[in-house]
């Protein structure tokens, strides 16, 4: 069964209307299953942008409100931008004027958005007609976003497969410890399977780990799959409405991990960085940089790792 990850930002409400309420935390998750495909629908608390950078690391389609023209949903659109994210709908009241998000979306360059109205109906329809592709075949990924304790069972996290297939009994590294993690068992909207492929949201019984050392954004993993670093310097893109761009302390988010780094050289096209603990990433990976403290806009830009670096 397909699985498609959806973000729904500056509208909490919506997820009621779309799914069952799962997981709730900082972000929470609904989701939804059809004959062929299950939708997880994620949103941040209150909108904590260091929660909805994460979640623009883990989803397939953004859901983007846009009842009101604020520089926080400017910001978000920002942010997509640098994911990269493909695919999404900006949702308006009906009958509304649109001309002035269109031109937000255009400036931007994410006109591939599509601008329809706030309707569960016609989201859904919209959703069902996104085609899936994943990396089924290459070695395994899960990014773990929950873990906690279950009494007769040990260990247990949540989390989504990035790329490849799990399998029961499994033996992953848990980075950025490199400790080894046998699989015990896997569920999948509460039902137990014996594998699940890239772009499934799962639960997973693990055995080689304390619960202190499954914290959100640590990586299950066959070895090629992730890496850990402490320092690095990427290919950086700024962001062009954010100015007073300098060296300091700040906070970097890479996949589900938002950590405080000290940014020790930045250019226009360069950034180097230290963090007071090893962190995981991928090469695929889009890093983002944010200036929590700003009073405005926080997103100061987004890096990745280039060919040479």
């Amino acid at each position: 069964m397909d699985q498609l990850t959806i973000g729904i930002f500056h509208d909490g409400e919506l997820a009621k209307d779309l799914g069952k309420k799962a997981t709730v935390s900082d972000m929470v998750f609904h989701h939804r299953k059809f004959d062929d495909v299950v939708f997880s629908f994620i949103h941040a608390v209150d909108d904590k942008l260091s929660v909805k950078t994460q979640i623009l690391g883990m989803i397939d389609v953004a859901l983007v409100s846009a009842e009101s023209i604020t520089p926080a949903l400017g910001e978000t659109l920002l942010l997509i931008k640098a994911m990269d994210i493909k695919k999404g709908l900006i949702l308006v009241p009906q009958f509304s004027d649109t001309s002035q998000i269109e031109k937000m979306v255009k400036d931007i360059e994410l006109d591939h958005f599509k601008i329809i109205e706030k309707n569960p109906h016609k989201i859904l329809q919209y959703l069902q007609n996104i085609p899936v592709k994943r990396k089924d075949d290459a070695p395994v990924l899960v990014a773990i976003d929950h873990a906690f304790p279950v009494k007769g069972i040990g260990e247990v996290i949540l989390g989504y497969v990035r790329k490849g297939t799990i399998h029961i009994h499994d033996k992953l590294l848990l980075l950025p410890t490199n400790k080894e993690i046998i699989i015990r068992s896997i569920q999948m909207q509460d039902t137990d399977v014996k594998e699940a492929p890239a772009g499934s949201r799962v639960g997973l019984a693990i055995k080689g780990s304390e619960i202190d050392e499954l914290t959100r954004g640590r990586f299950l993993c066959a070895s090629e799959s992730g890496s850990i670093a402490q320092t690095m310097t990427l290919q950086f893109q700024k962001n062009p409405y954010y100015s007073n761009l300098m060296a300091g302390k700040f906070h970097m988010t890479v996949g589900l991990q938002t950590i405080p780094v000290e940014i020790t050289e930045i250019t226009e096209n360069s950034i180097s960085f230290s963090a007071e603990k090893s962190f995981c990433y991928t090469f695929d990976d889009v890093f983002i940089f944010l200036n929590l403290n700003a009073e405005k806009l926080h997103f100061i830009g987004s890096a990745t790792i280039g060919e040479n670096t």
